[in-house]
């Protein structure tokens, strides 16, 4: 989880390196924003004096984990190589990766891994089958977890009271369709049945066309779960069951991976 959204009582000062942590903060910051960020913007964001922000990134531009780009500041592509050295020696990440390869359903089929960070689903690894759909889940983005369906099986998978907390942090829910839903109640019925079901459907609600199926990792440390994604005029009732049974069969092989 995140400095920034874990431990927004600490200061700098609270760590043995604060310049250390001060980058961090500024590489969090970018890491956050889409698209080219002001100086101004990434001091107040931070916070930080305009003067202390430049020249952590001046130093972090010299590093290649910034770089200036038309309109403002960018993750350079040396954070790129960093995030993916740390997926290629994750256990999690390269079983799923093995795993999915033997699901004769699955690997067809657009796959994906992903954990939950406060409300948000961090996609960790994406299997691309023969029939691919066009998706915003590269690895390393975030979504709303409640216009997905990896998002809905993971809080459903909360205790009732963590899951409580996280909604309280709930101020407007995103709508990228008509389908999405309007209301926090809404969302709640809707977790109450992926309890039950232990599999979560997102029927159209981050994208129109798209549906996907979910199923949590059980007893994983940090919320977990893979999901498969297709377009919706080819579900039938019996790809429907073959996907949900070889998804809960994927992540009940990777939980073992997920509770170190």
């Amino acid at each position: 989880m995140s400095i920034l959204h874990s431990n927004n009582s600490l200061q700098a000062t609270d760590y043995p390196a604060p310049a250390a942590f001060r980058a961090i903060q500024v590489l969090e910051v970018l890491s956050n924003h889409k698209g080219p960020m002001t100086l101004t913007e990434i001091a107040v964001a931070a916070p930080l004096p305009k003067s202390s922000a430049l020249n952590l990134l001046v130093t972090l531009e010299a590093t290649g984990m910034v770089r200036r780009s038309h309109g403002g500041w960018v993750l350079g592509y040396k954070a790129l190589e960093l995030g993916q050295s740390v997926l290629a020696t994750t256990d999690l990440v390269s079983e799923f990766r093995r795993l999915v390869a033997f699901q004769p359903t699955l690997r067809g089929d657009t796959t994906l891994l992903a954990v939950l960070d406060g409300m948000d689903v961090l996609y960790l690894a994406r299997h691309d089958g023969q029939a691919q759909v066009r998706l915003a889940s590269d690895v390393g983005r975030r979504l709303p977890a409640v216009v997905t369906g990896l998002g809905k099986a993971m809080l459903a998978a909360l205790p009732e009271d963590e899951l409580e907390r996280r909604l309280a942090t709930v101020t407007e829910l995103p709508r990228p369709t008509r389908r999405s839903h309007r209301t926090v109640d809404e969302l709640r019925n809707d977790l109450r049945q992926v309890r039950s079901k232990g599999f979560a459907v997102d029927l159209e609600e981050n994208t129109i066309g798209v549906t996907c199926f979910a199923v949590p990792l059980p007893g994983a440390l940090q919320p977990t779960a893979v999901s498969t994604t297709l377009l919706s005029n080819r579900v039938t009732p019996e790809l429907f069951q073959r996907l949900v049974f070889e998804l809960r069969e994927l992540a009940r092989d990777l939980s073992v991976f997920a509770r170190d």
